[in-house]
């Protein structure tokens, strides 16, 4: 059961990655924690784009979200820099072939 959980899990996780707009996101909270519009506004992505794509990152729980005054701060997980780093690896041996 453990096994199948983690299986899940990691499933999960990939579809997270499964979108080049989420790989955007993740590639701008990891230089610097962000809101929804300020996301949208630095990506050039419609704000319920963005929101769309953030919620699958928070269920894959590759991004998590504060409230901080009356914005809502994005911020990537231990998990979601991880992943970007794997992410980013893969794409520069992928630019190699």
């Amino acid at each position: 059961m453990k096994i199948l959980r983690s299986l899940i899990k990691t499933e999960l996780i990939f579809k997270g990655l499964s979108s080049s707009k989420r790989l955007l996101i993740l590639d701008a909270l990891d230089k610097s924690n962000l809101s929804l519009s300020e996301i949208s506004e630095f990506l050039h992505l419609n704000l319920k784009t963005v929101s769309s794509h953030c919620q699958r990152l928070e269920s894959a729980g590759l991004i998590s979200k504060n409230k901080k005054g009356r914005k809502v701060i994005h911020t990537l997980t231990y998990l979601g820099r991880g992943m970007l780093t794997i992410a980013r690896r893969t794409r520069d041996l992928v630019e190699k072939e």
